[in-house]
């Protein structure tokens, strides 16, 4: 008799680098927690007042406020008011710059299809400095998905690193 299972057992284990047989890569982060998101979930609704997100048993999403509901800020918005990115893509390369709109517009689209489910991931900035595009969001995981699109889309190098005691992931993308 065979039994269903959850496929653990036949992913198998993640590499050193952080992914699965099968499985385009990702960088998998030690854990930590992100300073910007609550330990606990608030009584009662919240609403931001910047970006009009509402907090419901612990979850920012697109909704209606109720009247009862108080105004906090959301994590997004305290990141972007405060200028301190949890994640910075740094794009570089004669290809990139080449094709500079392609890529700012693939960036935007995986941006706006994330934002679609999670609305707390979003672009912060989008800069140059140094004959580099800089990138910075609000979230790790947006940071990771440019990265990786860009990476499918155009090919060269990519890479990933993280701060010692930050919650700040650096993807860097060359072509």
């Amino acid at each position: 008799m065979k039994h269903q299972n959850d496929g653990a057992s036949e992913r198998g284990q993640a590499s050193a680098h952080g992914h699965f047989q099968g499985r385009p890569p990702q960088f998998v982060m030690p854990a930590r927690h992100d300073p910007y998101r609550a330990d606990n979930k608030p009584l009662g609704e919240q609403v931001c007042p910047d970006c009009g997100l509402v907090n419901r048993r612990g979850r920012w999403m697109r909704a209606q406020a109720t009247p009862q509901a108080q105004s906090q800020a959301c994590p997004a918005c305290r990141r972007i008011a405060d200028k301190l990115p949890a994640g910075i893509l740094t794009v570089e390369g004669a290809y990139a710059f080449e094709k500079r709109d392609n890529v700012l517009a693939t960036a935007r689209n995986v941006a706006e299809k994330v934002q679609s489910e999670h609305p707390l991931e979003r672009i912060m900035s989008i800069e140059t400095f140094d004959g580099r595009l800089v990138i910075s969001t609000t979230d790790v995981h947006l940071v990771q998905a440019i990265g990786r699109a860009l990476h499918g889309a155009f090919g060269g190098a990519l890479h990933y690193g993280f701060q010692e005691g930050d919650y700040q992931l650096r993807v860097n993308w060359a072509a």
